[in-house]
């Protein structure tokens, strides 16, 4: 699901899907899988397809999709891409028909693309430092090249940092966050923080641009907090680039850019130049070592001719072929931290893309074909402002005014209400638009009544009606059902892992979302908005 304070203007964008490629990490041995026993029995009046959809398969499908061989499914990069091929050949194996470009399962869309050249790194020592940093870059400097001694700045505050920078390489240390720590407080993880951190690496910029600096370089002594946490969305990663779809986007404002260290390669390079650190992790000297030098070269390139992909597939209807049911969910994450370490989203949204391969196979499988068509989307783009979905929308493959109803399911892997009640049947959804919302429907009305049927409460999720994939259909008059488990604790971050996944509840609600869409693929009527109740 995409972050409330993320993909607003501040938002950098993302990269092109068969354009650009990151080498994925290489797993070892396979996990060990969960026990989860048989699927549960229907109950009664449901639909003999739903029996298709089995915990075992969505736990197999999860596990698949959040491994770190896949890199977090940052949109367009090689996992990604590794990603909707997997997708696309599930759908083909189903026998279903394609909906995608030229006849095809993809459905590509045009983005702008920023990246880092592979020649941007910092040598010291004769070691070359091309991993785990990021850039946060000027559009005022494409290339940086530098080479001398490196000039102590502190922490980059204006009484901090020394004159006569031109040519030289300025070295800012943030050190780990305490419980006040003023400015830095920012080194602690929340949207809030998120947003000081960027207002903080713009003010570094702009003070040694101030003192004649060309670039700088930050060491990041704590990459696990909102420091490190924002640029993964606004930063140039080596295997992670910027993109800008439609007019989307702005550019933060840096004077001259910045080269981000992770917390190892802060600690190699603040050795070579003789900064003492204290027991608390922050510096206590100032550099020591006068004739330490190093080398900073930053290239970044632009494309304006990138791509990224969803993936769409439909089973034929019968005596109302011509309109169809959408079920919808994002397969891509936000990818990699700083330190390298993977953010797999799982339940974000490795749950609800196994859902909907489930949902596919159930539809496929099926003895009785529906009245409607049903359309399988698989988008990208979604964490970085629903893209894919709103590129369907605005370029439908089916005709806009014959989709009747989309099902969107993303997040549905920690729905239990008690923790520790894993399999216990106590299941607490949200659900949006819920009765307390104007765009209200037969279809959330339905879908809430076979939930019941499964043990599965529904509360408001209305906070989320603007930010999952079913509101470039809401917008657009199509009614809507979002199904959701809501944030937690791990949400956006790497501790997002399958293990955490509950496949029994999870199994329910794909169900759940399964029936609500055969009965509207299969009512004489279409769904209709009811309004406020």
């Amino acid at each position: 699901m995409r972050p409330s304070n993320t993909a607003g203007p501040w938002l950098p964008l993302l990269l092109g899907c068969t354009l650009w490629a990151q080498d994925a990490p290489k797993t070892g041995a396979a996990p060990t899988l969960p026990e989860l026993g048989p699927a549960s029995a229907l109950p009664e009046g449901a639909p003999p397809l739903l029996d298709r959809i089995d915990r075992g398969d969505l736990r197999t499908h999860a596990y698949w999709l959040a491994d770190d061989a896949r890199a977090g499914r940052y949109t367009s990069s090689t996992g990604q891409q590794a990603t909707a091929d997997y997708i696309a050949a599930h759908f083909a194996r189903l026998g279903l028909s394609p909906l995608g470009d030229k006849k095809g399962f993809v459905q590509n869309y045009p983005l702008e693309r920023v990246y880092l050249d592979k020649s941007t790194a910092l040598t010291i020592g004769g070691k070359k430092l091309n991993t785990d940093f990021a850039v946060l870059h000027s559009s005022d400097k494409d290339k940086v090249n530098l080479s001398g001694r490196f000039v102590w700045c502190g922490n980059g505050a204006p009484d901090q940092v020394q004159g006569g920078l031109s040519r030289k390489i300025p070295l800012v240390v943030f050190s780990k966050p305490r419980a006040r720590d003023g400015d830095e407080g920012a080194g602690r993880q929340g949207p809030g923080n998120d947003l000081q951190a960027v207002g903080r690496y713009v003010k570094v910029a702009q003070q040694l641009a101030n003192k004649g600096a060309d670039a700088g370089v930050v060491c990041l002594l704590d990459d696990q907090g909102s420091f490190g946490n924002t640029l993964n969305y606004r930063g140039l990663l080596p295997d992670h680039a910027q993109l800008r779809y439609g007019s989307g986007g702005r550019d933060l404002g840096m004077r001259i850019p910045l080269l981000i260290l992770s917390a190892a390669q802060s600690r190699l390079l603040l050795e070579h130049v003789g900064v003492e650190l204290d027991e608390d992790g922050a510096p206590k000297t100032a550099i020591t070592n006068e004739k330490a030098t190093g080398k900073l070269t930053i290239v970044v390139k632009a494309d304006d001719k990138a791509k990224a992909c969803n993936v769409v597939a439909y089973l034929p209807g019968t005596n109302k072929k011509s309109e169809a049911v959408v079920f919808s969910a994002h397969h891509d994450h936000v990818g990699r931290r700083l330190d390298g370490d993977v953010f797999n989203g799982a339940d974000d949204n490795a749950s609800g893309t196994s859902g909907l391969l489930e949902i596919a196979e159930a539809f496929a499988k099926s003895d009785e074909r529906p009245a409607r068509s049903v359309i399988f989307l698989s988008v990208s783009g979604e964490e970085l402002g629903l893209w894919g979905s709103h590129w369907f929308s605005e370029n439908p493959t089916w005709p806009l005014e014959k989709i009747v109803a989309d099902i969107n399911i993303d997040m549905i892997g920690r729905a239990v209400t008690d923790a520790d009640k894993v399999g216990s049947g106590k299941i607490g959804m949200q659900i949006t638009p819920s009765q307390d919302h104007e765009k209200f429907s037969t279809l959330v009305q339905n879908g809430v009544a076979i939930g019941a049927k499964f043990g599965i409460t529904f509360s408001s999720g209305d906070q989320y009606y603007q930010r999952s994939d079913h509101y470039n259909f809401a917008r657009l008059g199509v009614p809507v059902v979002f199904f959701c488990d809501g944030e937690h604790p791990d949400y956006h971050k790497v501790t997002d892992s399958p293990d955490k996944l509950d496949y029994v509840s999870m199994e329910a609600i794909a169900r759940t979302a399964c029936w609500t869409g055969w009965d509207a693929a299969n009512d004489k009527d279409r769904p209709r908005e009811l309004g406020k109740q």
